[in-house]
C-alpha cells in the first residue's frame, strides 16, 4: 500500500510516522487524543475506545496497521454518507429508521 499522500489522515500526522507504523505492522493506541489527531475526526473518548475494540482483531491492545487503515476508510465512508443528510453541516441529521438502514446497507466499504 502506497501512502505518498495519506488523504484520510490529519495533516498533523507526518509521512514518517505513517511509514514507521506501517513498517512495524501495529499501532499501539497512545491515548484517545492522539488517535483523534491521526484519523482527523472529533470523536469522544468512549467512541475512540469502541473503535479500538472493534479494530483490535487479535485482542492484543493494539491495532494492526491494515486494520487501522480499514477503520479510517470505514469512518470516511460513513461520514460521506452522513453528509448527504447533513444539509446545514451542523453534525446532526433527522432520518427515519428505514432511511438509516438504507444509508448503512448501501455503503460499499
Amino acid at each position: 500500500m502506497n501512502f505518498s499522500k495519506p488523504y484520510l489522515m490529519s495533516p498533523s500526522i507526518s509521512y514518517g510516522f505513517i511509514t514507521y507504523v506501517s513498517s512495524s505492522g501495529t499501532w499501539t493506541p497512545f491515548n484517545p487524543e492522539t488517535i483523534r489527531l491521526m484519523i482527523g475526526y472529533r470523536l469522544s473518548d468512549s467512541f475512540i475506545n469502541i473503535l479500538i475494540r472493534k479494530f483490535d482483531r487479535q485482542n492484543r491492545g493494539c491495532v494492526a496497521f491494515d486494520d487501522f487503515i480499514q477503520c479510517c476508510v470505514a469512518l470516511h465512508t460513513l461520514t460521506a454518507s452522513f453528509r448527504q443528510y447533513d444539509q446545514d453541516r451542523d453534525g446532526w441529521i433527522t432520518i427515519g429508521y428505514e432511511q438509516f438502514l438504507t444509508l448503512v446497507f448501501s455503503l460499499k466499504a
